[in-house]
């Protein structure tokens, strides 16, 4: 089960790994004092990686420390070593680094006052909470994979033995909906939706009631991806979450997809999303295409924000829970003097 889940983070990962440490590889044929040039350059691979400015400083002024107390001498081990123990740093430590957001600042305030009673029709927050299935509110911009993603959710979930529905509230796209509802089908699992142009919490209202009806343990629901201001971004989505929040009694949980090959512009997306809705983790897309999966450091460094999932290939199973030690573990198991990622000891095909 490790060994297969740990090949295809290393398949998905190879070219980011070939980039950044294959670089670090060309330059340690033997071991060199580490002169302010040869740290030059190790910064600028760490940042071709998309690791982000910070995290590429912080690190390389670890190695040279690091090095420095060993009497300066470096060898393509030892500055892996230090590269690798810095990247989980930042991954297992990070916290979010933007302010927590509510759907409805008014509503989190009643949340507070005890004694409050809800308003007529609404039903309390706490007393229906544990009714009502688990609600994924998915958002992204057009591009990112997002109906894809959560297609690859769906059956992620489906094969954990979970009962699945999809809610296709981006309305605003005809094709939007109609790809929605193939890849339903494909995966096996019911799609509620509505015409093009129909109201988006219609459509999450009918597909709670669907949910409700048939005892499903976990609705997935697409939204429309469009970024023009924070002010309709908030206007659109939050009417969505304010059903769900009267319908079970508990905010969504909200995912952003984030499009790996887009590396810095991929994180300003996130940037924007995270200080207008709250978001509280990322599926990010597409990282077997890129040279720039170290965009999952620039994340947590940056904005602190889990990764919950990783796509890594066009396949409906290429949707993976995001392990630390494992990505920690397919950038750098495979590279040392006398081996490549060419001759892996656990094959991408692994089961």
């Amino acid at each position: 089960m490790i060994k297969g889940a740990l090949g295809r983070f290393r398949k998905g990962l190879r070219k980011t790994s070939e980039g950044m440490v294959g670089g670090l590889r060309s330059m340690f044929g033997r071991s060199i004092k580490l002169e302010p040039e040869t740290l030059d350059q190790i910064e600028e691979l760490l940042i071709s990686a998309d690791m982000g400015v910070k995290s590429a400083v912080s690190i390389t002024s670890n190695i040279e420390k690091r090095l420095k107390e060993e009497g300066g001498e470096a060898t393509l081990e030892s500055v892996l070593e230090v590269i690798r123990a810095d990247v989980k740093r930042i991954l297992v430590t990070s916290t979010p680094r933007v302010k927590p957001l509510t759907w409805d600042e008014e509503v989190g305030k009643k949340k507070k006052k005890k004694n409050k009673k809800s308003a007529p029709g609404e039903p309390p927050v706490e007393a229906a909470a544990g009714e009502f299935p688990r609600v994924i509110f998915v958002v992204g911009v057009n591009g990112s994979g997002k109906t894809t993603s959560i297609a690859k959710l769906a059956h992620l979930l489906k094969g954990e033995g979970q009962d699945v529905l999809l809610a296709a509230g981006d309305t605003f796209r005809a094709a939007a909906v109609e790809q929605l509802e193939i890849w339903a089908d494909r995966v096996g699992v019911d799609c509620i939706s509505q015409g093009t142009g129909a109201d988006p919490a219609a459509v999450v209202y009918d597909a709670l009631n669907a949910a409700e009806a048939r005892g499903m343990d976990t609705v997935i629901v697409d939204t429309a991806g469009r970024l023009h201001t924070k002010t309709n971004l908030m206007d659109e989505l939050g009417k969505m979450a304010r059903v769900i929040r009267k319908k079970t009694g508990r905010d969504p949980e909200t995912l952003l997809v984030v499009d790996g090959i887009t590396g810095q512009n991929g994180l300003t997306q996130a940037r924007v999303f995270a200080e207008t809705i709250p978001v509280e983790g990322l599926i990010l897309t597409k990282l077997d295409g890129t040279a720039k999966g170290g965009i999952v450091v620039a994340i947590a460094e940056t904005l602190g924000l889990a990764v919950r999932y990783v796509g890594m290939g066009e396949k409906v199973e290429d949707l993976a829970v995001f392990d630390v030690d494992l990505f920690v573990d397919a950038l750098f198991v495979d590279w040392s003097a006398g081996g490549s990622a060419e001759d892996p000891a656990d094959p991408a095909g692994s089961n």
